[in-house]
């Protein structure tokens, strides 16, 4: 019978200390560990600039599953693309990766309202992450295999740096949520908040260890809950010491990867290369009470 899925899902907010440090690949390799196990999950940008370029797109292509486009990102010239999920493949609910607001200037947020219009305030921007991430639960409690679901995942891509404006011209860490209402279980009677975990993509070049920890600063101090960084280092390793600066400064786990090729390499190998490392990554993402209705 539905309404028996998982209380608990695998949530994170992925951000970058800057932009073009690799969040869209983080994403994309947590959702292939999770499409490997075949778990439900969720990709989740709110906002995208510079379209035709889509994040959302890239995820789907790298998971192998669809990217379904809301109605101002469609306004904007994206569409909805990749295998459409099949009945069968509906139960459990499929991956999906999915983007909400998008604009086609490739520049911050805020100043591509400016030339293109179409403006969404923070309430807008909190309101839609957070009743995507509640219809996704409620897939996975509708689903007649939801006593069998072992797992799932829901992530939310930032755009940008953590400071980077939203469309309204506040900061990212600002306008987005830092927790989702838990509904009422038998164990927690009063309603509480799950906290979104924040994994931050640092940089790993000559000046990233400031750049990082004050973005990891940031995010706590605006209430966001660190719980690890991620730099693509050549080769994987720690050839200027980023990581271990960092992991001192911060306190958390630190984990290197290796950088993918440059574009406009296929990224086949390398996927093969750090599959076992994002398997990881996605294990060690707490478990969370989902916000089921």
């Amino acid at each position: 019978s539905g309404g028996t899925a998982p209380r608990q899902m695998r949530l994170a907010t992925v951000w970058g200390s800057g932009t073009a440090v690799g969040k869209t690949l983080v994403s994309a390799g947590l959702m292939r560990a999770a499409a490997a196990r075949s778990l439900p999950s969720l990709f989740l940008k709110p906002v995208q600039t510079g379209v035709p370029d889509s994040d959302g797109a890239f995820v789907a292509r790298a998971a192998g599953c669809q990217h379904v486009v809301g109605e101002h990102a469609a306004a904007a010239g994206l569409s909805t693309s990749g295998p459409s999920p099949s009945a069968a493949s509906a139960t459990p609910p499929p991956q999906r990766a999915l983007t909400l607001f998008a604009w086609r200037p490739a520049v911050s947020p805020h100043v591509a309202v400016e030339r293109e219009g179409r403006g969404v305030s923070d309430a807008e921007l909190r309101r839609a992450t957070v009743a995507e991430i509640d219809r996704f639960a409620a897939a996975l409690a509708a689903s007649p295999m939801a006593d069998g679901l072992p797992d799932a995942l829901a992530l939310v891509e930032t755009a940008g740096g953590v400071a980077s404006p939203s469309p309204s011209r506040s900061l990212q860490c600002d306008a987005l949520p830092t927790a989702l209402p838990t509904a009422k279980l038998a164990e927690a009677p009063r309603a509480t908040e799950t906290p979104l975990p924040a994994l931050l993509v640092g940089d790993a070049a000559l000046g990233g260890i400031s750049a990082t920890v004050c973005a990891a600063e940031l995010l706590r101090s605006r209430g966001h809950a660190l719980h690890e960084v991620v730099l693509f280092e050549p080769g994987g390793g720690g050839g200027l010491g980023n990581a271990e600066a960092i992991g001192a400064a911060l306190g958390v786990r630190v984990r290197s990867l290796p950088a993918p090729p440059p574009l406009p390499e296929p990224l086949d190998g390398w996927w093969e290369e750090v599959g076992a490392h994002f398997a990881e990554l996605l294990d060690g993402l707490p478990r969370a009470c989902t916000p089921l209705p």
